[in-house]
């Protein structure tokens, strides 16, 4: 084989495999990279050492990866091949950063499978058949950057249990979809959604909230006028969240009738002495009236007296 072992890449086109085993390359011993164009690889057993993997138009239906086997694969692409899900045990490969799966079969998509990866920058999942995509659990890819889902069939994207701080391009171009809560990505700075039945009140408020700063071509959007519902552009609150709001109102409650107590408190002594100060104003004006009188009576006993004298 000469200096064949010594290449680190290695490119096989048109090769006929059935399964491609797990110690394919260990005869290969710098081997970091391999690629399969054409052909028909049906299953790959992925190998711990590789780097990158490329698989075009491989005809390939399953991708194999074992637990616990401390995976140094970075870049692993399979397109326009014949995927119907996401590999199992995904989560696996650790170190991963680029994972484009476009061109496939795939109709579902269980996002908390890639939970545990904390490098993924980029994921593609363009041109399957993708009409769901959920999560039994909160997802977390804090580093992924890009996610391509065009040209699939989404009608529902619900993103509110989606943790994806560092997201920056959304690319949802050619789907079924009416609205979705784009503010949940606070960091995003491209989204394109071209090509959908959009919401109109939906698409006019994500216009005027970014009209050129994050939407690319708004020209190209269009939105579907019989749909006359109302959406918004941010998560609904959860149980949690509104658990959380109501207990901070009950708080807010309980101290403001605490302040209302003691204010009543500290009126009872003010109202007391208003009432003793009420009580004494009547008794002077009772005194002013009786010394009036008095006075009354003795100008009249002296006009009397006065009137008698001869």
């Amino acid at each position: 084989m000469g200096k064949i072992p010594d290449k680190e890449s290695f490119i096989f086109m048109s090769a006929e495999v059935d399964v491609l085993q797990y110690n394919f390359t260990d005869q290969l011993k710098k081997c970091i990279r391999i690629e399969f164009r054409f052909g028909s690889v049906k299953s790959v057993y992925i190998n711990p050492k590789l780097n990158e993997i490329t698989l075009f138009r491989s005809s390939t239906e399953n991708v194999i990866i074992k637990r616990n086997k401390h995976y140094q694969l970075e870049v692993f692409w399979c397109n326009e091949a014949k995927l119907t899900q996401i590999p199992e045990n995904i989560d696996q490969l650790e170190k991963l950063k680029v994972l484009y799966l476009d061109g496939n079969l795939i109709e579902t998509v269980q996002l908390d499978q890639f939970n545990g990866l904390n490098n993924l920058d980029s994921l593609s999942l363009s041109s399957n058949n993708i009409k769901h995509i959920y999560s039994d659990h909160p997802v977390s890819v804090p580093s992924l950057t890009n996610l391509y889902l065009t040209k699939n069939r989404l009608q529902h994207f619900n993103v509110c249990s989606w943790n994806m701080t560092s997201l920056s391009g959304l690319y949802l171009s050619s789907n079924n979809l009416r609205h979705f809560a784009v503010n949940r990505f606070r960091g995003l700075k491209e989204l394109i959604i071209s090509g959908n039945p959009l919401n109109c009140v939906w698409k006019n408020r994500l216009l005027k909230k970014n009209p050129s700063e994050v939407v690319s071509s708004p020209q190209a959007m269009s939105c579907d006028k019989k749909s006359i519902a109302s959406f918004g552009l941010d998560c609904a609150p959860t149980n949690y969240e509104l658990q959380q709001l109501a207990s901070n109102i009950d708080s807010r409650l309980t101290r403001l009738e605490r302040t209302v107590s003691r204010l009543g408190n500290r009126m009872l002594p003010i109202g007391g002495l208003l009432k003793n100060l009420h009580s004494m104003s009547i008794e002077q004006q009772n005194v002013s009236n009786d010394i009036i009188e008095a006075l009354y009576r003795i100008e009249i006993e002296r006009a009397s007296q006065t009137n008698k004298s001869p």
